[in-house]
């Protein structure tokens, strides 16, 4: 289904042209400096505790910025990794503190710049014994999975995509980026439950699984059952990668309290656990520069 994307926040972003995912180099990623940890630890007990958040969204909700809109209209939402990731000038002091100096969308943008650089190296190796089949999971409009294709070097004809989501209001706007990258025929987006993917890909055994932003949001009885149902479609010898999410700088109560953003907290070592009790063997794991999220890959081992 096709959707009407808001002028304001999404379409200057849509793809218009063919367009090859850069590299990641590591001289991009984003790291707090000594000043904005210092002013986090001073503002913390303000925005947390001691400000009332009445005031404080009335205030945000007066900023020009796009990001704090839409995170107040549809907190966490696709829209707002978009402009998260698009980075673009900051409107006013609002939202600069919001794209720019918030650990919150540093470590998103770095999370994507290394899962989509994984991703690809993932398919590369895949690629060499045969065509591949990835599996993106709370996919969006796919960027991870899309851009990492493209990185790749692998000849889209031989790399399938499927990508599910609950909520399909961001696959016109994912259509429209795998057209760009002129991969469209790769990729194929499906509505539905995760949790019962085997019905929906009866035939599918695929080597390279995402599941990447959607892990903060399930309890950990609803990531066990979900990751249950990825290993079922992993191929023996598949790799998976996912992420915990650590808040080392106190910022989940502010954006739990303004922004009804509520993330579950889960360490590199408790993701570990998890997916080792549904058979899924951890073989990496490294935290992004801004210390929030541990990116993980595990692999299913032949049974």
């Amino acid at each position: 289904m096709s959707t009407v994307i808001e002028p304001r926040r999404i379409s200057e972003a849509r793809p218009t042209a063919a367009v090859r995912a850069p590299a990641v180099d590591a001289t991009q990623l984003e790291e707090p400096t000594t000043l904005q940890r210092t002013r986090w630890l001073i503002a913390n007990p303000w925005k947390n505790y001691l400000l009332p958040a009445v005031l404080l969204r009335k205030r945000l909700a007066r900023s020009q910025s796009p990001l704090i809109a839409e995170s107040l209209a549809r907190p966490g939402g696709w829209r707002s990794m978009e402009i998260i990731y698009r980075n673009n000038e900051p409107l006013d002091w609002f939202d600069r503190q919001a794209l720019r100096d918030n650990p919150v969308s540093m470590a998103c943008r770095n999370r994507r710049k290394i899962v989509t650089r994984k991703l690809a190296e993932l398919i590369a190796r895949y690629a060499a014994d045969g065509d591949v089949t990835i599996l993106g999971v709370g996919a969006g409009p796919g960027r991870h999975v899309q851009s990492a294709l493209v990185e790749s070097a692998v000849a889209p004809s031989r790399v399938t995509a499927y990508l599910i989501d609950r909520d399909d209001s961001a696959f016109g706007y994912g259509r429209h980026l795998a057209l760009s990258f002129g991969i469209a025929r790769s990729v194929h987006f499906l509505r539905g439950d995760a949790c019962r993917v085997r019905e929906a890909l009866p035939d599918v055994s695929a080597q390279i699984v995402k599941l990447v932003g959607l892990v903060e949001y399930l309890s950990d009885a609803e990531l066990v059952e979900l990751l249950r149902a990825l290993r079922d479609v992993m191929s023996p010898g598949a790799s998976l990668l996912t992420h915990g999410l650590i808040d080392p700088y106190g910022s989940g109560r502010f954006l739990a309290r303004v922004f009804n953003l509520r993330h579950r907290r889960r360490t590199g070592a408790h993701m570990a656990t998890l997916l080792e009790s549904v058979g899924l063997r951890p073989v990496d794991c490294a935290v992004e520069p801004a210390g929030v999220y541990p990116i993980i890959t595990a692999v299913r081992d032949p049974d």
